[in-house]
Parts: C-alpha cells; structure tokens; sequence
C-alpha cells in the first residue's frame, strides 16, 4: 500500500559506509543506484517492507533497469534471468552486505525503518507543539473576549449613570424654570435672544397667557403674515374684546385678505364679469391657514 512521502532522507556520507562499499565492489558502481532505486521502493510502503516473491523480484529487476547478463560479476546467478538477477541481488545485500534484514517472508532496510521513525516523531512533537500553541492562543483569546465583555458592559454602566444624571440635571432645571415662571409668567421671555419676544408680552398685556402651544401658534403667525399684521390681530383683537389666539388667527388672515383684496381692486361696486370670476375663485383665507398649520 503507497504512503504519502513529501520528503525522503538521504545520507550525504551514505558512499563511505563500509556495507556500502563492499556492496560496490561486490556489484559495481551500479548497484549504488539500484540501492538508492530500492531505498524509494520501500520507502513508499506501508511496513517499509517488500515481500520476498517472484513478483517482487521481476518489478525490482525492471525498475533497476537489469540488463540479461548484468548482475554480481562473481556469483553463479551471472547467466539467470533478470528476475534472478533482482533476486541474487537482494540476497547479496542481506547475507554479504548486512544492508537488508529479512523474515523470510518480507525484507526490509533497518536504517530505513530508523530515519522514518524519527521523522515521524518529529512530525507529532510539531504537531503537539501546534496543537499546544492554538490551545493557548485559544485561552489568550477566550480571556480577551471575556475582558472586552467586562469593559463593554462597565461602559454601558456608566453610560446609563451618566445618562441618569443628565435626567436629573433636565428634571430640576425644568422644575426651577417651572417655579419661576409661576411666580412670574413673563419670565419665559427674560431671553434677550427669545424670537418674537414683543408679540408674546403684547399678547400677555392683552389678551393673556403665553402658554408654550399659544406661543408656537403666535410663532407661526410671525413666519407666515409677519410681525406687523400679527400686532395688529393683536390689538384688534383686545379692541373687539377677543380673548384667544383663535380670534387672534382668524383677524390676521382677514387683515391679508382685505389687504388682497385691494391690491387687485376688489369692489363691491365692480360688477363686470371679471369680478364675478374672481369672487367665485375667493379663497378662504382662515380655512387655508388652519390646513397648513392644522390649528383648531
């Protein structure tokens, strides 16, 4: 059976070793190649083991490349068949040159089994020392993640202390700002910076209260007719005895539509066809601002 082999270990020295030697001079220079060739062929087994057969012997003879003839100058086998020559061979390394050892059944190389062992137990301790480093870098990580977690959850934390606080800060200031403007309602407006500050003392003075709805409302007056016509609503109102912002909303648009009205010289008198088209078309100015501004 065939085993994955990424690197195969051959001696530098492996020509001076003294079986290696008397093997060479046994065979000739060729039979240090054929060694080599029969070194890969165990190598690539599953036991680092060939069996002692007839099929074994006809595949070494093919892979080493035997010639009829060629093989162990000073043995009987000179004349065999390459097979025989394969297998003369192999019994020469294990009798003469004590570079094989065999069972009878299988042989195998000694040295060989040796440097795959210890490339083998090279690979687990690395393995072991990779396992061994994950491990660790697992437990460095699994801490890290847990102070991470810490620190995000005492960030959190102070986050909701702080956020606490700045209620509290919110509460009281609302609570303070509340009181004052109890004791004196026009303090709201004490603000140099207040837009729209003389319309809403002007509508306390008046007509009444600015409460913050009445002052929004009064606002939207401001933006929408302008500050004039609003001062005007204003004392219109409070000349007519109106005491709300609705009076006031309802004579600011009755001023712009009057004020319409006679820019395009509208009459009472006018009763051409022009005019009758255009009273059809009046817009109802009131009605239009409530729908914008949606005020009740």
């Amino acid at each position: 059976m065939g085993r994955d082999v990424y690197y195969f270990s051959h001696d530098v020295n492996a020509s001076n070793d003294p079986k290696i030697i008397v093997m060479k001079e046994l065979c000739g220079v060729i039979a240090y190649a054929w060694w080599w060739i029969l070194i890969e062929q165990l190598a690539v087994q599953e036991d680092y083991k060939l069996p002692m057969d007839k099929i074994t012997f006809a595949g070494l003879a093919i892979a080493f490349g035997m010639k009829q003839n060629e093989a162990n100058a000073s043995s009987n086998e000179a004349k065999a068949s390459k097979s025989k020559q394969a297998e003369a061979f192999i019994n020469l390394l294990i009798n003469e040159c004590e570079l094989l050892e065999t069972d009878g059944e299988y042989f195998w190389s000694p040295s060989l089994i040796r440097r795959n062992l210890l490339r083998k137990n090279k690979q687990i301790e690395i393995s072991r020392k990779r396992s061994e480093a994950g491990r660790l870098g697992g437990l460095k990580s699994a801490e890290q993640r847990s102070k991470t977690k810490q620190m995000l959850e005492a960030n959190e934390a102070n986050e909701a202390n702080q956020a606490k606080g700045k209620e509290r800060k919110g509460n009281n200031i609302e609570r303070d700002t509340r009181a004052r403007e109890d004791e004196n309602p026009l303090s709201m407006f004490d603000d140099d910076e207040v837009k729209n500050k003389p319309i809403y003392d002007l509508y306390m003075k008046s007509i009444g209260d600015v409460s913050p709805v009445i002052k929004d409302r009064l606002d939207d007056l401001v933006e929408s007719y302008g500050k004039e016509r609003v001062i005007v609503a204003i004392n219109t109102t409070a000349d007519n005895g109106g005491n709300s912002i609705k009076y006031v909303e309802t004579v600011t648009a009755g001023n712009l539509k009057k004020e319409v009205q006679k820019d395009f010289g509208a009459s009472k008198h006018n009763g051409n066809a022009r005019n009758v088209s255009r009273k059809k078309e009046e817009v109802d100015w009131q009605a239009e601002y409530e729908r914008v501004h949606g005020k009740g």
